[in-house]
């Protein structure tokens, strides 16, 4: 049993620190397994589950980093709103240093020191993109705010953010994990991406000749626009609008859609565990490189590019049940933001 003087002090441990201690207590149980009882194991990690978990009730955010887009009043309006009811409940709050300089808010940091607790994004799909690629810690948990339009990645509307904060806080939301996609260029080092790849003609008009191959075996070759690759979020994204198919997001697969090909192919899906490789065929037509709408690079004729999971993923705290065919909602019609 814990006394109480103990019990104080596992409170103020920082949700870091709780993960650490969770490994060890795992790692202990392994090493001990084949000496104790199966029960006396099982009762081992049943009881470090519930340390752990009383003892971070508290500080499941301390540090809590935000974001906004900076294109629009009432984003910037929402976000010095949260910045002071959050900073009212004792936490401390990271804006992003461009948000920092718009709304005149202190203790404004770049994306890459922006190590917190949880990040509270304002805007739409753009804003949760830009801010998934930048932050140092990917697994970051992500609550986003919807105050874009199709608000795909957003979990909730800004009369309720500061009560979805709380319940953050207070441990009682849920949080989804979503796959991305890692990209390289040859002789560089990787990308990560939560929504897609694109490799298109650097020269509007003019055709590509690619080399898809999947796992070192030559898949086929084609000419035509371009391709996307994509992760099961991203195939509600411009995959969907290339005619792609939409794929649950429990589902553990990547997805290569053909733009404009010269002749008709169909789009693959294919096991995430494999590596594909985009080559460009044609010894003087660069293409481009985009990922996730953000990251553009120019691409000399006869690279190639590779794609596979990324070994990080992406977090998004979710207040209700988790829904794995949450990419049908794009098939809904869009309802027009007047603000």
């Amino acid at each position: 049993m814990t006394r109480e003087g103990d019990s104080k002090k596992l409170a103020r441990i920082s949700p870091s620190s709780g993960r650490s201690i969770l490994r060890i207590v795992q790692e202990s149980v392994a090493f001990h397994t084949s000496n104790v009882s199966f029960r006396r194991a099982l009762h081992t990690i049943n009881s470090g589950f519930r340390l752990l978990r009383r003892a971070s009730d508290s500080v499941l955010a301390t540090k809590v980093g935000l974001v906004s887009r900076l294109d629009g009043d009432a984003a910037l309006k929402v976000a010095m709103r949260l910045y002071r009811d959050m900073t009212k409940k004792g936490l401390k709050v990271l804006p992003e240093e461009q948000l920092s300089q718009a709304a005149k808010l202190p203790g404004g940091v770049p994306f890459s020191k922006m190590d917190a607790d949880l990040i509270v994004t304002v805007g739409g799909d753009g804003t949760v993109l830009k801010t998934c690629m930048s932050i140092p810690r990917p697994e970051t948990p992500i609550l986003a705010v919807n105050m874009g339009r199709r608000g795909y990645l957003t979990e909730v509307d800004p009369e309720n953010a500061m009560h979805a904060i709380e319940s953050y806080i207070e441990g009682t939301c849920k949080t989804e994990e979503r796959a991305k996609l890692s990209v390289a260029v040859e002789g560089e080092s990787p990308i990560d991406g939560l929504n897609e790849v694109v490799i298109a003609s650097g020269t509007p008009s003019k055709m590509l000749h690619f080399m898809v191959s999947i796992d070192k075996s030559q898949l086929l070759e084609f000419r035509g626009d371009g391709l996307i690759v994509s992760t099961p979020t991203g195939s509600t994204a411009y995959a969907l609008s290339a005619n792609g198919p939409i794929v649950d997001n429990s589902v553990d697969a990547l997805v290569v859609t053909f733009i404009c090909p010269l002749e008709h192919l169909t789009p693959l899906v294919v096991s995430m565990d494999n590596r594909i490789k985009v080559e460009l065929v044609a010894p003087k037509l660069k293409g481009t490189l985009v990922v996730d709408g953000r990251v553009q690079r120019e691409l000399q004729p006869q690279a190639s590019v590779t794609m596979a999971r990324s070994p990080h993923k992406a977090v998004f705290v979710r207040l209700g049940p988790i829904r794995s065919l949450r990419g049908l909602m794009r098939l809904r019609p869009m309802q027009r933001n007047t603000q």
